[in-house]
């Protein structure tokens, strides 16, 4: 007797700190939106995104313009002959500066600046001779692609490869942290699903402590049996040790959620019961019109898209090129370095230039392995598209099909419960008349307590399930 004592006292301690009043109740919506403020795995997430972004930014770099600029020392004491002489000496100090860009049509333009200092040393048939002069000029220079880069092609295709690919890098990390938003939403559910869990429990232990009190008390009376007394016992010993393995699991789930908003794991957690209303899973694919995929499948068709446009540019990059190049130069003399800086504009000594390049690899096997190679990946890549489609649509079907099952078991379920209550009930009011035995009281109220934890856990299930339709988008693709 006094064992039993000890324990009724350890259970009631323990009860008292696991029945402590719960925290103000939390939904879903601010218990997501607590998750992704605070939990740094979507915090990266967010980070990654806006990486893709920056790199797509990032690939226009080429069509910047660049500024150039240079100085050069010449001493040259080679000898040159010429009619009117030998040239024994020279000395050139040349500065540039320079502006370049391409543009996105193919088109490469450069403007030059340059001044030189010339000291020149020679012997001439009248004697020595020594000469200084400078230079100005201003160069501008211009080159388009006729064939390999056909007015911006190659910038064309990589401005849709950036594209697709950067939409596709975003959508991998949409698709992570929905993944991860759906975990913490399980998370979220099986901690409403063990507290609702409890609060049955503490009732069933409440009315089996009931049941054993009048029992024990018919017993003593003389009026009961010996039988009734341990049965009534033993119901009671099965409650509490079922409501303790509830409260090892609820502390396990209330770890996992503190872990997911990232609190210290003995912080109080609020009220969660939040499953009873359902979710149709056209919500989470609401907006325009278009075909419901999984992200996985949009993944496909991102993935399609940039091998597609890869194979164009292995096709553009071997072919043969032919480049029209033109330059236009002015040339301005003074005896000091001022006066060829003011002249750099002086169009009286020009120099004019066009020109036409055509160049071609040879090496066609190395051409042609560039080519089908990347044929090849966009055709693996269009069918694992095709592939992924048709696993999406089968997939949202039986989703779709699993949640009206879950309605139906769901719908009849509770029409269970309710009839078992009911039952549960009418047993004990008979046993309090003496017109039932304690056996089919204690069933009942087993079948009872089962019944509406049936129809909990298949509400969590259902919320689980609902919360898969995160997985899918609507999206505007030809297929």
């Amino acid at each position: 007797m006094k064992k039993n004592k000890a324990l009724a006292a350890s259970f009631f301690l323990m009860g008292t700190f696991v029945f402590s009043p719960l925290l103000s109740a939390m939904s879903l919506e601010e218990y997501l939106s607590e998750v992704q403020k605070k939990n740094k795995t979507f915090q990266s997430f967010q980070s990654s995104d806006e990486a893709a972004s920056v790199r797509y930014d990032a690939g226009n770099l080429e069509l910047s313009p660049f500024l150039t600029a240079g100085g050069s020392y010449l001493d040259d004491k080679s000898q040159q002959f010429a009619t009117g002489g030998t040239l024994t000496h020279q000395q050139v100090r040349q500065y540039n500066l320079g502006l370049a860009k391409k543009f996105s049509t193919g088109t490469q333009a450069a403007v030059v600046g340059a001044v030189q200092a010339i000291n020149l040393e020679g012997v001439a048939p009248t004697g020595g001779f020594a000469s200084e002069f400078h230079t100005g000029t201003l160069a501008l220079s211009l080159s388009q692609s006729l064939w390999k880069d056909f007015f911006g092609r190659s910038t064309r295709l990589r401005w849709a490869r950036e594209s697709s690919q950067r939409s596709f890098e975003k959508t991998t990390y949409n698709l992570q942290a929905k993944q991860a938003l759906i975990t913490a939403e399980s998370i979220f559910w099986d901690l409403s699903y063990l507290q609702r869990e409890l609060e049955i429990g503490k009732a069933s232990l409440d009315r089996a402590k009931k049941i054993e009190l009048w029992v024990r008390r018919r017993a003593n009376n003389g009026i009961g049996d010996r039988a009734d007394v341990l049965n009534a016992q033993g119901l009671v010993s099965t409650r509490e040790l079922q409501l303790l393995t509830t409260m090892d699991n609820l502390k396990t789930a209330e770890r996992r959620f503190n872990d997911q908003m990232e609190l210290p794991p003995s912080t109080p957690v609020p009220n969660l019961q939040d499953f009873e209303q359902e979710r149709p899973l056209n919500i989470f694919v609401a907006g325009h019109e278009g075909r419901i995929v999984r992200l996985e499948s949009y993944l496909s068709i991102l993935d399609a898209q940039v091998k597609k446009i890869n194979s164009e540019e292995a096709v553009e990059r071997v072919r043969p090129d032919l480049v029209l190049q033109g330059q236009y130069k002015t040339n301005g003399y003074d005896s000091d370095d001022p006066g060829a800086v003011s002249r750099m504009t002086d169009r009286n000594y020009p120099i004019s230039s066009v020109g036409v390049t055509f160049s071609w690899a040879l090496d066609w096997e190395s051409k042609n392995a560039i080519r089908d190679s990347a044929k090849s990946d966009a055709l693996a890549a269009q069918f694992t598209k095709e592939r992924q489609l048709l696993e999406s649509e089968s997939a949202w079907s039986e989703l779709n099909r699993r949640h009206q099952e879950l309605n139906a078991r769901i719908k009849l379920a509770t029409s269970l419960s309710e009839v078992q209550t009911a039952k549960a009930a009418a047993e004990r009011v008979k046993l309090s008349r003496g017109r039932s035995i304690t056996s089919d009281v204690i069933t009942a109220e087993q079948d009872a307590a089962d019944a509406e934890l049936n129809v909990t856990r298949l509400k969590a299930e259902q919320r689980k399930l609902e919360s898969q339709g995160r997985l899918f988008v609507k999206v505007q693709e030809e297929t």
